[in-house]
């Protein structure tokens, strides 16, 4: 009875040793690096109360894969994902040192494309266009009231010149993490901009 025990307990320590802790490989994850220009927002520095600022994302479902001489059909291999959410915070300066994350609430944001939701951070959802093969978001943040500001995207990542954006792939079908530059971000991650 008791080298049945040590059998086991040997057999149960194999099993745990091999277990892949990774979320990566054990999801399958694919990591994409992507040129500039898949989200953007306009370069412009002086708002008025009432303006909005939109951020704009269009993802071809064809991208370039590094190393690779075909494109990648990223709905094809999410296995027909939906969507690519990403997020971003717009912020406002409260005194000389420290910034407050700005919040609206959901109806009050601008969507003409996609879809957004809005707490500690706009979380934004890229949706799937049939006709035109891409995801597309086009939504604007209500600027309500004067002072300065900033956006970055950077609040789920430690990348200061670019977004993450992540297929919302059904189960057992691959996800694609899209690594994309944004142009207009300073050396750490944000771009100012003033509203009066």
């Amino acid at each position: 009875m008791k080298k049945l025990s040590y059998l086991a307990l040997l057999l149960v320590s194999v099993l745990f040793t091999n277990c892949d802790t990774n979320d990566d490989t054990f999801y399958k994850t694919i990591y994409v690096e992507a040129g500039n220009n898949i989200v953007t927002f306009p370069a412009t520095t002086t708002y008025n109360v009432g303006d909005f600022l939109y951020v704009q994302a269009d993802i071809p479902r064809y991208i370039p894969e590094v190393g690779q001489t075909n494109l990648l059909d990223i709905y094809k291999t999410t296995g027909n994902a939906t969507g690519f959410f990403f997020s971003y915070v717009i912020e406002r300066k409260i005194n000389a040192t420290d910034w407050e994350v700005v919040t609206v609430n959901d109806s009050q944001l601008d969507i003409n494309t996609g879809d957004a939701q809005n707490g500690a951070y706009v979380y934004g959802i890229c949706e799937y266009d049939t006709v035109g093969e891409n995801y597309r978001y086009d939504v604007g943040f209500p600027l309500l009231t004067p002072g300065n500001y900033r956006l970055t995207f950077g609040y789920n990542s430690s990348s200061t010149d670019s977004v993450e954006l992540i297929s919302q792939s059904t189960t057992k079908n691959l996800i694609v993490n899209i690594n994309a530059a944004v142009s207009n971000l300073d050396g750490n991650g944000f771009f100012y901009f003033n509203v009066n």
